[in-house]
């Protein structure tokens, strides 16, 4: 099983979000994560980076166009 631990701007444990994260949906300038235990977090913004084999997503504030 590959799971996740989510950070917001950049990777620190003071920017943690939710960890055991399995999935994750983007729709409209919102990250939705769902953890192992069905516990749902919505962040405005977008992925930043993925590191799946280190576990590690990090979503930044949307850019404005």
């Amino acid at each position: 099983m590959c799971l996740s631990t989510v950070y917001k701007i950049e990777k620190r444990p003071e920017n943690e979000v939710l960890k055991n994260v399995m999935l994750i949906e983007c729709k409209g300038g919102v990250v939705t994560l769902t953890d192992i235990m069905g516990r749902e977090e919505r962040i405005e913004g977008e992925i930043a980076s993925a590191d799946l084999t280190g576990g590690t997503v990090v979503v930044r504030p949307k850019a404005i166009a």
